[in-house]
């Protein structure tokens, strides 16, 4: 048996972006990116599955609701 280790992909719409440190954890590199990208602030990271030999987790921004 062989082990297999797997690239992290981290997706922002279209776009994907590498993982910076395999060390640190998914949302770790979510505030990481936040600093780049605005938008990233208060979001979410969510595993999406396995693509290929990379691992994808998914970066969501904020979803912010009108009160009233």
């Amino acid at each position: 048996m062989a082990i297999i280790k797997m690239n992290r992909v981290f997706r922002m719409g279209a776009t994907d972006l590498p993982d910076i440190d395999a060390d640190l954890t998914p949302e770790q590199v979510l505030e990481h990116y936040a600093l780049q990208y605005p938008q990233l602030r208060r979001g979410k990271v969510a595993e999406l599955g396995a693509e290929g030999d990379s691992l994808v987790f998914t970066l969501s921004p904020c979803e912010f609701k009108a009160n009233g």
